[in-house]
C-alpha cells in the first residue's frame, strides 16, 4: 500500500514539473514572438550601414544567434536598434533566473571574431546596431 503512495507522490510531482515546465516555454515562445513575427531585417542593416557588405552584417548577427542558441534562420529577425538585454529578458524575464550563459557565449564570439570586450561597455542597455558599429571600429582600426 505504501508503494502505491509514494508511485502516486512522484507522479503527482513529475505532473507538476511537466506542467510547469510547458508553461514557462509558452510564455517564453511569447515573448520571442515580437522578434519571430518580424519580416527579415535585412533592409534595416543595410540602410543603418550602407556600404557594408551583406555578408559582414550576417556574420555579426550570426554571432548574436550562436550566442544566445538561436537557429541561423533568426538571425534577420533582429534589428539593429534592438536591445541585447531586452532580448536577453524575453527569454529570461526574473532576475536571478538561471541562465544558459548567452551573454556570456555572445560576448566570447565577438571577443574571438573581432577582438571586442563587451565587458569594458558600460552601456547596459546598448543595442545590436551599436555593437556592430564598435566590431566595424575595431576592424578599420587594424
Amino acid at each position: 500500500m505504501t508503494g502505491l503512495i509514494h508511485i502516486g507522490i512522484i507522479i503527482g510531482i513529475a505532473s507538476i514539473v511537466v506542467t510547469t515546465i510547458i508553461l514557462f516555454k509558452r510564455e517564453r515562445r511569447k515573448r520571442l514572438d515580437v522578434y519571430w513575427q518580424r519580416s527579415c531585417t535585412g533592409t534595416e542593416w543595410g540602410n543603418r550601414f550602407p556600404g557594408v557588405p551583406n555578408e559582414v552584417i550576417r556574420e555579426f548577427l550570426q554571432a548574436f544567434a550562436d550566442g544566445f542558441a538561436f537557429s541561423n534562420e533568426k538571425c534577420l529577425k533582429f534589428s539593429p536598434d534592438d536591445k541585447v538585454m531586452d532580448i536577453y529578458r524575453a527569454l529570461y524575464p526574473c532576475k536571478g533566473w538561471p541562465d544558459a550563459l548567452e551573454i556570456e557565449t555572445f560576448a566570447i564570439n565577438l571577443e574571438e571574431k573581432y577582438g571586442l570586450d563587451i565587458a569594458k561597455v558600460e552601456d547596459h542597455e546598448i543595442i545590436l546596431g551599436r555593437l556592430f558599429e564598435m566590431t566595424r571600429e575595431i576592424q578599420t582600426t587594424h
